[in-house]
């Protein structure tokens, strides 16, 4: 991407649009809601900590970004040091790729990236390239709390950011379709609980398909997937996603130059 692109892309979007978490919360989907009432409070750090926190980062962005939803369409997501995001599984459980902007590297200004992405969308997942110091995690997240933007925080360093208000964990997570071995994968049970400021006491939970047979995001009893059996090994196959008729750019940010 040519020089200040990403920059000018984030201060039109910042001028152009309104954000879906303007008003109290940044949405979720509706089977989270029992773990997340109302939504994300906006401008907040939200941890995705252990096993699971890549299917919980799709579906965070897609309960902001999703077409349809209560308040028409969705808002803008970023997401920043995870190549191996998965577009075409979060169009699954109803993310509209066309309003998601990847950085897959930003190297080591990875922190300006984030700041230029925070004053524009609702919610950046972050993937952390190495523990973030007192000075980043003070900085973005005062430019969070400022333009009411929700950092989600996954991989190795996610449960070291000081002032994180909620963490969300995946637990009991069961998949379905397999017998002695054989079989296809039609869907995960899982119980998603949520713990922290934003959930006090201990904590609150929801039982979800993630994902479901169909690749949505489901309460767990709206939904009993079919035993499919076939011959072979899981290697065989698998769950199949929707494929999106467009994908988000990738963006990549000249490591010499950076955001400023």
């Amino acid at each position: 991407m040519p020089e200040g692109a990403l920059r000018e892309l984030v201060r039109d979007l910042a001028r152009d649009t309104v954000p879906a978490g303007a008003g109290d919360t940044v949405p979720v989907l509706p089977a989270l809601r029992p773990a997340v009432p109302g939504g994300l409070r906006p401008g907040s750090v939200v941890g995705l900590p252990g096993p699971g926190a890549a299917s919980l980062g799709l579906a965070l962005v897609a309960g902001v970004s999703r077409h349809g939803g209560e308040d028409g369409a969705g808002g803008w997501c970023g997401v920043v040091g995870l190549p191996e995001f998965g577009v075409a599984a979060a169009a699954g459980m109803g993310a509209a790729p066309e309003r998601l902007l990847l950085v897959d590297d930003p190297g080591e200004r990875w922190p300006d990236v984030v700041a230029a992405l925070c004053e524009a969308v609702d919610l950046v997942l972050l993937c952390p390239p190495e523990r973030p110091g007192a000075a980043a995690v003070r900085r973005l997240s005062a430019l969070a709390r400022k333009h009411g933007c929700v950092l989600a925080l996954t991989g190795a360093f996610a449960g070291d950011w000081a002032g994180t208000r909620l963490r969300l964990r995946l637990e009991g997570a069961a998949w379905e379709g397999l017998a002695d071995g054989h079989g296809r994968l039609t869907g995960r049970r899982v119980q998603v609980v949520a713990e922290g400021r934003d959930a006090p006491g201990r904590g609150r939970r929801a039982r979800v398909w993630l994902p479901a047979p169909d690749g949505t995001v489901m309460p767990d009893e709206t939904v009993r997937p079919p035993l499919e059996l076939v011959p072979g090994s899981v290697a065989d196959g698998g769950p199949v996603h929707r494929r999106p008729s467009a994908l988000p750019p990738r963006v990549r940010v000249p490591a010499e130059e950076g955001i400023a």
